[in-house]
């Protein structure tokens, strides 16, 4: 091998070795932007919480979930984004919302899970959204007999109007409108006015949380049931009790998650009678 051979290759050598140390330099500095990046800008949002900023937080998050999208953390960034704006900015329409990203987008992970323990707690019992609907038909004959149908038909205020059509055999019987409205503290039935009426269930939920409206005590006995209708099988449902003080006999009513009430039973006892049941509904997503 002659020495301007020998140089060529000394010198292609060389360029390989350059080669190899520039990309392991990449490599390092994109390991640095991508990995202790994303660590550094979660501590960042961490601190702007920590200080009150709240809306700043969820900025921050959202801008990591925006650069880094391929990044293990990003189930992580938008449930965080889901508890801030569930405890607090209180915005629970904003808190379902992303929590719901995370179990949609991200099933296979701890935070879909943590997700889902949330939504229990912000689980909407008595969903007001315009256009929704509800038949409800009496369990005896599965609707030969009774049947009504509701619809949110408008919301001024945050008054939701509902009409609420009763048929026998097929036949219109009954037509009038309710209107509701729903707090912090609970779902109210209300005149036109926004007066309250009636409460129809107080928040939080809690198991053994009692209240009256008029001569007729409620209570939830529980939160936990699984109950199958003919609009199908609802889990972590709450049963609340609805008894007119001084009468031996009650009637029980249940309310699914993200669906509203799907069930009416009445009771002297252990035993429970069906009444009324939930055929079909229809939450718009809002």
């Amino acid at each position: 091998m002659n020495k301007r051979k020998i140089q060529d290759w000394r010198l292609e050598i060389g360029d390989w070795k350059r080669f190899f140390l520039l990309s392991a330099i990449c490599y390092l500095l994109s390991a640095v932007f991508t990995g202790c990046g994303v660590d550094y800008q979660f501590k960042s949002a961490e601190k702007l919480k920590e200080s009150g900023k709240f809306i700043e937080a969820v900025r921050k998050y959202e801008k990591i979930i925006e650069k880094n999208p391929e990044s293990p953390r990003v189930p992580e960034a938008v449930f965080n984004i889901a508890k801030i704006y569930h405890q607090d900015i209180e915005n629970f329409h904003e808190a379902r919302k992303n929590y719901r990203r995370v179990v949609n987008d991200h099933s296979d992970t701890v935070w879909a899970k943590s997700s889902k323990e949330a939504m229990l707690e912000l689980a909407d019992y008595f969903p007001l959204v315009k256009f929704a609907k509800w038949i409800e038909v009496d369990s005896d004959t599965s609707g030969k007999y009774m049947t009504a149908k509701n619809e949110i038909i408008g919301v001024s205020d945050d008054i939701f109007e509902m009409t609420r059509n009763l048929y026998a055999r097929g036949n219109l019987i009954s037509s009038f409108r309710k209107y509701y409205k729903k707090t912090k503290d609970g779902f109210y039935e209300t005149n036109k006015d926004g007066k309250i009426i009636s409460t129809v269930m107080l928040l939080p939920v809690d198991a053994n949380k009692e209240w009256s409206v008029g001569n007729v005590k409620y209570a939830i006995v529980s939160k936990i049931e699984e109950v199958t209708v003919a609009a199908g099988t609802f889990s972590n449902c709450v049963k609340i009790k609805k008894q007119l003080i001084g009468t031996p006999s009650w009637c029980y009513e249940y309310f699914a998650p993200e669906v509203g009430k799907i069930l009416t039973t009445q009771s002297s006892g252990s035993a429970e009678k069906r009444i009324t049941e939930l055929k079909e509904f229809h939450i718009p997503v809002e």
